[in-house]
């Protein structure tokens, strides 16, 4: 991909996480980057084509990310991912689910499955690698466990079904509450040792 039309890419779509989709037109995004309008539709055949390159790239990156992190031991997995988060927070507004829920139905239904599938499979490779290097216990109803983290990703830290509120769904305290149980809820003696000791990592390095 072009290197300017990759930065334009790249910049939109932290525009979006701060202000929603449509609030951003083609002349913002032109004015932005100090590029004519003609010049931005030799990029993007409009603003839908804008949009979903955008959604594409974030996507990939992130499943690329996730991926990389799967690599980790199974509870460092979470901090991994609890890092990656807590940079997306410094940019979202909930407007961007909105937006692409009632202007881009079709990329909001795409985006949703794959969010859903990809919390799934994660979720039980990660569990699965606990298991077996004794992190988690033995014995645990493993798509039960990845189902119920789906719903709690999607569905009670989605701050319009009223569970929680948007302001506290934008804190990293949350998502922290939220891994805490799940964790106490899995490990071992071992797992919730290790578990500990990381929190305690990062709460100092949080001091520092």
């Amino acid at each position: 991909m072009e290197e300017k039309k990759l930065h334009i890419i790249k910049n939109v779509g932290k525009l979006y996480l701060k202000f929603g989709i449509r609030s951003i037109t083609m002349d913002d995004v032109a004015r932005e980057f100090g590029i004519s309008k003609k010049t931005l539709y030799q990029y993007f055949r409009d603003k839908a084509d804008l949009v979903e390159q955008v959604v594409n790239y974030y996507l990939e990156n992130s499943m690329t990310k996730i991926d990389s992190k799967e690599k980790e031991n199974a509870i460092d997995f979470y901090f991994a991912l609890r890092s990656q988060i807590s940079k997306i927070l410094k940019y979202f507004n909930n407007n961007i689910e909105f937006d692409l829920k009632r202007q881009y139905p079709q990329l909001f239904n795409r985006v949703h499955k794959l969010k859903r599938e990809k919390i799934f499979t994660s979720t039980v490779k990660n569990i699965n690698k606990g298991i077996e290097t004794g992190f988690y216990r033995k014995g645990l109803d493993v798509e039960l466990i990845a189902k119920l983290q789906v719903g709690r990703m999607l569905y009670t830290l989605n701050p319009d079904n009223e569970i929680f509120t948007e302001r506290e769904v934008a804190t990293i305290e949350l998502f922290d509450k939220v891994i805490e149980y799940h964790m106490y809820a899995i490990c071992t003696e071992k797992g919730i040792n290790y578990f500990k000791q990381q929190l305690n990592k990062l709460e100092n390095e949080i001091k520092d």
